[in-house]
């Protein structure tokens, strides 16, 4: 049984809408020079540390009984939404998804944003 299986979906149009209100943007992308809050920025070329990587710094936030909300740019069709008691498999399961990731805790405390060009950010105070 995939990971992914049961997740509650959502409507992805709600999670960019507040993207795009609450980041500064360069054209279609977030202009991650101009965020607010604590950003930390990686660059990791190799697919598996960056997924590593990336998994522990989401599951690094995610507050017990918390809920995560993903959406990607690309090939995912909607939002999922999931708690601590299915992260490291779900997020090492959506990373597998050849598309930019976002993920974001449902009180928008926090963001992880994951790009297939190696790019690993995190914004934590929003």
């Amino acid at each position: 049984m995939s990971p992914l299986d049961g997740l509650e979906r959502r409507d992805m149009s709600a999670i960019f809408n507040w993207l795009n209100l609450h980041f500064p943007s360069c054209g279609t992308k977030i202009d991650w020079g101009r965020v607010q809050g604590r950003h930390m920025h990686w660059k990791i070329t190799d697919d598996m540390r960056l997924a590593a990587t990336a998994s522990i710094e989401v599951c690094r936030r995610i507050q017990s009984g918390s809920v995560v909300e993903h959406v990607g740019d690309g090939l995912s069709p909607y939002g999922v939404c999931f708690t601590d008691d299915n992260a490291p498999s779900v997020v090492a399961a959506l990373l597998e998804i050849p598309e930019h990731h976002y993920f974001l805790a449902e009180d928008r405390s926090w963001i992880v944003v994951v790009t297939t060009e190696g790019d690993l950010e995190v914004v934590d105070q929003l």
